[in-house]
This record gives C-alpha cells, structure tokens and sequence, in this order.
C-alpha cells in the first residue's frame, strides 16, 4: 500500500549504491519514466544489477514495473513534496484562501499517511488488539487528547483502555505492565523525555509495543514490535501549528479503531446500541 516514492525516500535496507539511485529516481522522477536500464545507471554511475537489486528490495518485478509505479504515484508525490507544511498559511492572506490552503494541508496529509500504511503489519496490530487483555497509551502534550478520544471510542465497544498523563504514573503502569497488555506508544521523533525509558520499562516487562512515530524514527536500544508513521513532513517546532502531525495520529488511531470494529462488526454495533440504550433508560429513571 506504501507508495513507490515512500518506499525510495524512507528504505532502510538499500546499499549505498542503491541510496545514490534511490535519491536520484526522487530528485528526477520525469527524467528516469523517460529512460531505459542502461541511461539510469549511466546517469546514477551504477550498474543494471543494482537498478535490478532495488526493484527487487521495493518489491517490483524489474524496471518496467518501477516506473509503472512512479507514473501512477507521480502527480501526487510531486503536490505532497512542494506545498509548504510547515507555513501553509502567508501573511495577508484572506479568510478564503486560508480555508482553502488548510484544506490542502489535510488533503496532503491524509494522503501521505495512507501511502505510509503497511496492509500487513496492519494484520498483525489486529491481531495483537485482540489479544491483548489490556491496551495502554503512552504519549504526552497534545497526543493526549487523541489518546484519550480512541480511549472513548473504544469503550464505547467495552473495551478498555489506560492514557496516563502523569510522568510517575507511566512509569508505574510500564512497571506493572506484562505480557497481555499491548502498549501504545505515540511520539513524532521520539524527544519526549520519558520515551526510552518507557520503553526499556515495557521490555523488561515483555509487553508487545506499538510505535506511531515518524518514518525517520526507528530505535535502536528498544524497537517496537509494530510501528506505523506519521506523515513525516512537518518541522518539530518551526511552524505555524502542529495541523498536519495532529491530523495523520487522529487518522491512525481512527484506523486502528475502525480495523478493530470491523473484526466483529455486527456484535459492536449491538454492543454500542446497548450501552447507549441502558444509559438512556437510567437517565430517565432518575428524572422520574
């Protein structure tokens, strides 16, 4: 599902040749749909095996599906690269023109994480989600109130799950943790202060990790054992305002829950009639 364009920009099994291929095909998309094996590896200074080990590594049969692949992602890798994330919004501009330029920021950014979903380790997550006897979120600042939204919607399905805010109060729960929880955790670029040390914390424990993060973020000392990314485009703090990275967590996470609801679709939506129906019930009891 993970776009040609993504795939080039973000692999981190290439060799170095590869690298310098990848970063041509993505600085010169047009030129390379209008060669032939022999004209990029001249241009690149590689030869045909490494064009032929990088469709492979992407998962292509050859060069053809390759730029197959370029044509149809094309257009859009070229939108998502050039618009501004980080200031989509100019000085003097009018009320309408800035509607209309956050409306590009969402549409960018719901696009880009789409084309960074992996379809197979979604299946995994699902799988995990399932298993899990509970689910804790380990996120701060801003994150918190996504967290706290998936929070909601999930136990309108009565499932529960934990969104520790306070800094001592993360640390206990990873403490607690075990196997049969799955931990959650959300960071950009993983600067939270608390981010390594939850994370040693959750290994100890042998809880299963989920990272939603930043592409470019992959740690080393504690890998997840699932990881999904945000739309990678923003700055951490040069910027007019978090729209795009708040957007592609609410997305995620909305996916997640949805992927989730769809594994019994028919029993949640009972499930969530009957919560709302005994609420409703107890709330006119009590008005009697």
């Amino acid at each position: 599902m993970m776009n040609v364009f993504m795939q080039l920009k973000y692999q981190q099994a290439f060799s170095n040749n590869e690298k310098v291929l990848a970063q041509y095909i993505l600085e010169h998309p047009t030129d390379v749909l209008n060669m032939n094996v022999k004209e990029l590896g001249s241009a690149c200074f590689v030869s045909d095996a490494t064009i032929y080990r990088l469709c492979a590594k992407l998962g292509l049969n050859g060069f053809s599906e390759l730029k197959i692949k370029m044509t149809s992602a094309l257009q859009t890798y070229i939108r998502e690269d050039q618009f501004d994330y980080d200031f989509p919004i100019k000085s003097h501009q009018t009320h309408y023109e800035i509607i209309c330029r956050l409306k590009e920021d969402y549409e960018y950014t719901l696009q880009s994480t789409q084309n960074l979903f992996d379809l197979n380790e979604l299946k995994k997550i699902m799988t995990a989600m399932t298993k899990a006897k509970q689910i804790d979120i380990y996120t701060s600042a801003g994150n918190v109130f996504f967290a706290e939204n998936f929070k909601f919607q999930m136990a309108e399905i009565g499932v529960s799950v934990n969104v520790p805010i306070d800094e001592y109060y993360q640390r206990l729960l990873a403490s607690s943790s075990d196997e049969d929880h799955l931990a959650i955790m959300i960071s950009f670029g993983g600067r939270g202060l608390l981010t390594e040390n939850i994370a040693e914390l959750l290994k100890q424990a042998e809880t299963p990790i989920l990272l939603i993060s930043s592409y470019e973020y992959h740690p080393k000392n504690n890998p997840p054992d699932y990881h999904l990314y945000i739309s990678p485009y923003e700055n951490h703090y040069k910027k007019i305002s978090s729209y795009s990275t708040r957007l592609s967590i609410l997305y995620i996470l909305d996916v997640l829950y949805t992927c989730f609801f769809n594994l019994d679709y028919e029993k949640n939506i009972e499930k969530k009639l009957r919560f709302y129906q005994r609420m409703t019930a107890a709330a006119n009891k009590v008005k009697e």
